[in-house]
């Protein structure tokens, strides 16, 4: 049996290579059909996003093969740009982002994890209602691509 490959998961909190993480970005959601506005972001709107939240990054050595962009809001923890380079799709890198993302909403004590997702992705709706979101509503911000929200309630006090 194929072991898949090693990678880890942590807070990238360094000023340095945040182009290397809106690469992976790009990379990620590239193709998308309407494009995606993240393609128009920059480094300045990552390190933004490092600022006034965090930046979780899978990396395989020092490559970086994941990354997901996380905000507290209210009594949720806001996830958005989860991306997986595209030669890692379906190696747990997703869920990895996932439980990284839980475990830092538990230790600031919020509520809950909330997202987004484009009602032009039914297969990244399928992939975060197996991961436990359900759906809370619909909207749409002007000019953009309508969008489902999602949450999944914390349990404070499991592992």
């Amino acid at each position: 049996m194929n072991k898949p490959p090693a990678f880890t998961v942590a807070r990238w909190t360094s000023p340095d290579r945040l182009d290397d993480i809106l690469a992976l970005v790009h990379s990620a959601f590239a193709g998308f059909e309407p494009p995606s506005g993240v393609l128009n972001e920059t480094v300045a709107d990552v390190a933004a996003r490092q600022r006034n939240g965090l930046v979780l990054v899978a990396q395989a050595g020092s490559d970086f093969v994941g990354s997901m962009f996380c905000e507290t809001k209210g009594d949720a923890f806001y996830l958005t740009r989860m991306a997986t380079a595209p030669a890692w799709r379906k190696s747990g890198i997703g869920r990895a982002l996932l439980q990284a993302a839980h475990d830092e909403a538990r230790r600031l004590g919020l509520k809950r994890l909330t997202l987004r997702v484009r009602v032009t992705l039914p297969g990244n709706l399928a992939y975060f209602k197996r991961a436990g979101f359900v759906e809370t509503g619909t909207g749409q911000d002007p000019g953009r691509t309508p969008y489902i929200t999602m949450e999944r309630v914390l349990d404070l006090a499991g592992a």
